[in-house]
């Protein structure tokens, strides 16, 4: 009989900073798809940002450790910072699937993510090396989701690309780093401990 396959969930980004929707992704991704463990993966400055805003990977590292400090599921990964160069997605999954070919890959992201992949670098190994979970936060979005899957099943008819559906969160951590810039009230969008490591350290003010 054939050995059941460990599955690991990647949730990666720049994490700047992590946010209460992160974390709900996360949640729902590791319940809907009876994952084994989450790789919560800070990425260095995407090639596809400007590095304009983005706090050194060490403060964002920080900020996800104290995120996800509670979640027993959930793990810190500095796979992508310790390599150096571009970081390109494909070349993370790659990897991962060479160095353990024993497990199963779910790579985790937004919708709106989802709707950009097929300009990444490679998108094809990207899809070929994990099975992709997207977010759907409502049912307006969920059609939108049910297309974009639609059209990338025409481009790459072996994806597996399944949605997670999640609570209506709104906000990005570019709308919390503008709100932190106009003294706004951020509680109720960061972990408690991220927030007060933010206010301490005078993260995002001018």
């Amino acid at each position: 009989m054939q050995n059941k396959k460990y599955k690991i969930g990647i949730l990666g980004g720049t994490f700047n900073p992590i946010h209460n929707a992160h974390i709900s992704l996360g949640k729902a991704a590791y319940k809907q798809f009876s994952l084994d463990k989450i790789l919560v993966m800070v990425s260095k400055t995407p090639p596809h940002k400007s590095n304009t805003d983005i706090l050194d990977a060490t403060v964002r590292s920080e900020m996800v450790k104290l995120a996800i400090e509670k979640y027993d599921f959930m793990e810190y990964s500095d796979f992508e910072l310790q390599r150096t160069g571009y970081i390109y997605t494909s070349d993370t999954l790659t990897l991962l699937t060479e160095q353990n070919p024993e497990t199963e890959y779910y790579f985790i992201l937004g919708g709106d993510s989802l709707e950009h992949i097929k300009n990444w670098h490679k998108p094809e190994i990207i899809l070929q090396k994990a099975v992709i979970l997207a977010s759907g936060r409502n049912s307006l979005q969920g059609k939108k989701l049910d297309n974009q899957i639609f059209c990338l099943k025409q481009i790459f008819p072996k994806a597996d690309i399944r949605k997670v559906i999640l609570e209506d969160i709104s906000y990005s951590s570019t709308e919390i780093r503008n709100l932190v810039r106009q003294n706004r009230d951020i509680s109720s969008m960061v972990n408690e401990r991220v927030y007060k490591y933010i206010k301490e350290h005078k993260l995002y003010s001018i």
